[in-house]
């Protein structure tokens, strides 16, 4: 078995499409920056060496795909920030890290539905209980995937297959080496002269634990610059110069967008995950992300937290960090979620985080993280630099019509049509939306087990149904939209080179 390739230097550098016909043949579309071998394909790094079989790693920090037997196993990410697009039809399979350049290339519809935020936003509950179906065509069915790598068959059947576990911690030391050995092979397998582009570090750093703690393993292993925003929602100061430096890290400050000014473009490489778009307060992080690896701190909040039950399938409080994925891939840049390495171990890491060695970091209040807590200050930054009160960056698009701009509202209405514009304007004007959450919110204040049973009758998962707001649904279609646009563009282009 063996397929072709085609490097298209107008796609985005990251981005990729295979294409496998029920007759065995497959064909890659893909970018300048996505590695090509005789039996597999990659984009991003992982923690192993080139070669290896993908398949047998744990900690992968990208996608692709790789030849088993008689068919194919598609490569996930070991998070659950991104996902792969799988379109099952009767000619046989198009996967893609991409869902835009997917729908796009084999000219599948976008039906209208105003439960697309919510059905994207299932990803928080975990890979065992998230919406796979995106939507369904009159020849076949697009999927989404998480974590589970794919193994596919050219008769049209998949089945999903566990990544390796894994190995289990007990103390605080066993946990701290297992991030830095994962993370010193994927800067390694990063920068490795071989590949078509080669990734350096860069931190990120607030006045909170996750990110500051990423940052300081980040600073042991050779990292030497930090990006920070200088104010979290609200207005606050949350920029993390302090601990940085604190770090020796060379760090850079940006404004963080308190509504999208500019044109729809610039946003719809957010909001075309599916994910909300939240993510667009790190848009001023852009002229600094090409060629580097981003690490960031997002689920530490769980992952880290004292308070909160442990649970193995990545359960999250919110999508935070899910709208980079298209954003990435015209980027070009890696990204790695430090806290969700070994996440699937959430028992272990809770078991340490309360253990007596633990105890000089425990706080016991609210806001309490021993393990960031621990890793910060043996790295020589004072407690009062970080962990002081929690705050927040991310900026929720579909709450206020205003968080998008004259220019940009207009730009968005004109990628969709007209019927659907009326549909959410429609499901806007009933207020049901608005009723379900005054509703949660009054016996949210009122307490109590009574309470809680009837907030969970008005809604029963506030993580997934936040996002059923008709707005959600609009600003992604047209993100999809606006993004098939440019997908179609670099398809024109395909004789501009290519190999095989």
């Amino acid at each position: 078995m063996s397929f072709s390739h085609e490097c298209l230097d107008t796609l985005p550098a990251l981005a990729w499409l295979f294409l496998w016909s029920s007759n065995g043949q497959g064909h890659l579309l893909h970018g300048t920056a996505v590695e090509v071998g005789p039996e597999q394909f990659f984009e991003g790094c992982f923690a192993g060496e080139w070669g290896e079989n993908l398949t047998e790693v744990s900690n992968v920090f990208g996608s692709g795909m790789r030849m088993h037997g008689s068919g194919w196993t598609v490569i996930t990410p070991s998070h659950t920030l991104e996902a792969v697009f799988l379109y099952r039809h009767q000619g046989g399979w198009g996967v893609s890290n991409s869902l835009a350049f997917l729908l796009e290339h084999h000219r599948v519809e976008l039906p209208w539905d105003p439960l697309y935020g919510a059905k994207f936003a299932s990803a928080c509950l975990g890979i065992s209980a998230y919406e796979k179906l995106i939507l369904r065509t009159p020849d076949g069915e697009v999927f989404r995937v998480l974590y589970d790598n794919v193994e596919l068959t050219v008769d049209g059947t998949y089945r999903l297959v566990s990544k390796p576990v894994p190995p289990s911690f007990a103390h605080f030391e066993d946990y701290v080496e297992y991030l830095e050995e994962t993370l010193r092979k994927a800067f390694a397998l990063a920068a490795q002269k071989s590949r078509a582009f080669v990734y350096s570090p860069l931190a990120t750093c607030s006045t909170g634990y996750d990110s500051a703690a990423g940052a300081a393993i980040a600073r042991r292993l050779g990292c030497r610059e930090a990006v920070t925003v200088r104010t979290a929602r609200g207005g606050e100061v949350d920029s993390g110069r302090s601990v940085g430096e604190a770090l020796g890290l060379q760090v850079h400050e940006v404004s963080r967008p308190d509504a999208v000014e500019g044109s729809f473009a610039q946003v719809a490489e957010f909001l075309g995950s599916g994910m909300g778009g939240e993510d667009y307060c790190y848009i001023g992080f852009a002229p600094l992300l090409e060629g580097r690896i981003l690490l960031t701190g997002f689920h530490g909040d769980k992952i880290w937290e004292m308070r909160v039950r442990p649970n193995a399938v990545l359960s999250r409080g919110d999508i935070s960090g899910s709208s980079l994925q298209e954003f990435r891939l015209r980027r070009n840049f890696l990204h790695i979620p430090i806290p969700l390495i070994a996440a699937t171990r959430h028992a272990d890491i809770a078991a340490i985080s309360r253990s007596p060695e633990m105890a000089p970091y425990q706080l016991l209040n609210d806001y309490d993280r021993p393990i960031p807590r621990r890793l910060l200050e043996e790295s020589g930054v004072a407690r009062a630099l970080f962990g002081q009160r929690k705050k927040a960056a991310s900026i929720l698009l579909f709450e206020d019509p205003h968080l998008l701009g004259p220019v940009a509202q207009g730009e968005c209405e004109s990628l969709v049509p007209t019927e659907w514009l009326r549909s959410a304007e429609s499901q806007l004007r009933k207020g049901i939306w608005m009723v379900r959450v005054s509703g949660f919110q009054a016996f949210n204040r009122i307490g109590g087990s009574s309470a809680a049973w009837i907030k969970r009758v008005f809604i029963p998962d506030w993580r997934v149904f936040e996002h059923s707001h008709a707005r959600s649904a609009l600003h992604f279609c047209a993100a999809i939209a606006y993004l098939r646009l440019d997908y179609n563009r670099s398809l024109k282009g395909r004789a501009a080179h290519s190999t095989s």
